[in-house]
């Protein structure tokens, strides 16, 4: 085989793989441009997982958690979880909620799972959506709360007041709370 045969087979290999190249970069481009507005730049990129999903896990406690929607890119994983309500905000049973979500599919899958996560919130009657980045806690934390719940509910420990007033005048054992504050009206 000649010296400009070899040259040319790899000139032609050289121009396919430019080519396929080329094709994916316009596919992926495609792709991206058909994604809602409100999708984070972090995921445009990103293919989804799972979808609706339910995982378990026994071991170290026992938790279980349905996925809204769980995107893949670059090998790790990002959640994201749907809520509709009238205003745009994100409350901290939100981030507990992904938090676990976290958990379990790191334990259970061996995946990486980003240390953040997405809340979409969508008013019930505005067809808008809104993506908010919300950071997660880690193992340790929710090791510590899955405690704190089961103490609670096993009367071994007893409930603090909420930090806020106003947390506490929506409390439901406002009249029995020995800590209630005297000045909350």
């Amino acid at each position: 085989m000649s010296t400009s045969t070899v040259l040319s087979t790899l000139l032609h290999v050289g121009w396919v793989l430019l080519l396929l190249c080329i094709v994916r970069g316009v596919r992926r481009h495609a792709r991206c441009r058909t994604r809602p507005r409100w999708l984070p730049d972090e995921l445009r990129y990103a293919s989804l997982a799972y979808a609706e999903q339910t995982f378990s896990l026994d071991h170290p406690i026992k938790l279980i958690a349905r996925v809204d929607r769980v995107y893949r890119h670059k090998g790790r994983l990002t959640l994201m979880e749907y809520k509709i309500r009238r205003v745009e905000r994100v409350f901290m049973s939100d981030v507990i909620e992904l938090s676990v979500q976290k958990m379990i599919l790191e334990l259970v899958s061996g995946a990486k799972v980003n240390n953040y996560g997405f809340v979409v919130v969508q008013h019930p009657e505005i067809p808008e959506r809104r993506a908010m980045k919300v950071f997660l806690l880690n193992h340790k934390q929710i090791t510590a709360l899955y405690h704190r719940r089961m103490a609670l509910l096993n009367q071994t420990i007893s409930a603090d007041h909420a930090e806020s007033s106003s947390q506490c005048r929506r409390c439901e054992f406002m009249r029995e709370c020995k800590t209630y504050p005297e000045s909350t009206p």
